[in-house]
């Protein structure tokens, strides 16, 4: 765990986060091009989209249907230049975080500046 000062300010441009179990099944759609490894993909149990780091997916079937091997959460935090975030764990170009006021999420490492 390494601590941070948000050096750019961040928006969530998904208020309603895809949430995830492990052993759930997904639609495998898109990976994005600005940010490689990250999958838009659609929950066949509550039908909420969003993205999911490629290294918790299985390899889809034909019907492109892959299963989640751990729980994951697509939250994103916004944030203000400034503030101290403690960052959890870092997968493809974003940080899993927790702010001072202990709610977690992801970040783009590019708005973080190690302390």
């Amino acid at each position: 765990m390494s601590k941070y000062t948000v050096i750019k300010n961040h928006t969530s441009k998904y208020p309603d986060p895809i949430i995830l179990k492990k052993d759930q099944e997904v639609l495998y759609g898109i990976e994005d091009t600005q940010y490689p490894n990250w999958i838009f993909c659609k929950s066949t149990s509550t039908n909420k989209e969003g993205w999911v780091p490629k290294q918790i997916l299985t390899i889809p079937n034909l019907d492109r249907i892959a299963i989640v091997t751990q729980d994951y959460s697509a939250h994103e935090l916004t944030i203000k230049e400034g503030e101290t975030v403690l960052g959890l764990a870092n997968l493809n170009d974003w940080t899993y975080c927790k702010t001072e006021n202990k709610e977690l999420g992801w970040i783009p490492t590019s708005c973080l500046s190690r302390q």
